[in-house]
């Protein structure tokens, strides 16, 4: 039985949604648990931000790449896969 080209697309993919998801409870935790210290932990909430934006960032392009790939579209493929 052989395995579709798409596999390792949809794999990949899936893993940049979960990747997102994590990145974005990081962000959020981070916020949540430091927010009554902010004037000592600074630095920690410019992290929180990174990890916000990086975790929306991931779960959009792994959505679009997973339209991407099972729909075949190569023009959204193109503009946002790497």
């Amino acid at each position: 039985m052989a395995a579709s080209p798409n596999i390792a697309a949809i794999i990949l993919a899936s893993l940049l949604i979960v990747f997102g998801i994590i990145h974005l409870g990081v962000g959020i935790g981070i916020t949540a648990k430091y927010r009554k210290y902010s004037d000592i932990f600074r630095q920690s909430e410019s992290l929180a931000i990174f990890d916000i934006i990086v975790g929306i960032y991931a779960i959009a392009t792994g959505i679009v790449s997973l339209i991407a790939v099972i729909r075949q579209n190569s023009a959204l493929s193109k503009y946002f896969l790497f």
